[in-house]
């Protein structure tokens, strides 16, 4: 029953590591297309779209069926938002 109470937690970590493999708010991957695009592939992402408009960056990206839109300041890069979708569906 011990070893139970210890794998618990061990177990949850392991299956909420898909979930943090994307990027988090205040993170920064621009503020170029270059350093977007590296950033997102180095957590799986294929960088789809990078646009500049407004003084924000419009970036989308996929991974699998996994898609991501995400807001960026354009002079840092820094994430504002980010939105994730499943497939075609819902947003998470």
């Amino acid at each position: 029953m011990r070893s139970l109470y210890i794998a618990i937690p061990f177990l949850t970590l392991a299956l909420a590591q898909p979930a943090l493999a994307q990027p988090r708010l205040g993170e920064v991957i621009g503020p170029d297309k270059a350093r977007a695009q590296a950033s997102l592939a180095a957590q799986g992402y294929r960088l789809t779209e990078f646009e500049a408009e407004h003084g924000r960056l419009e970036i989308k990206a996929v991974k699998g069926e996994d898609r991501l839109e995400i807001l960026a300041e354009e002079k840092t890069g820094k994430v504002l938002k980010v939105e994730a979708r499943k497939g075609r569906g819902d947003r998470q």
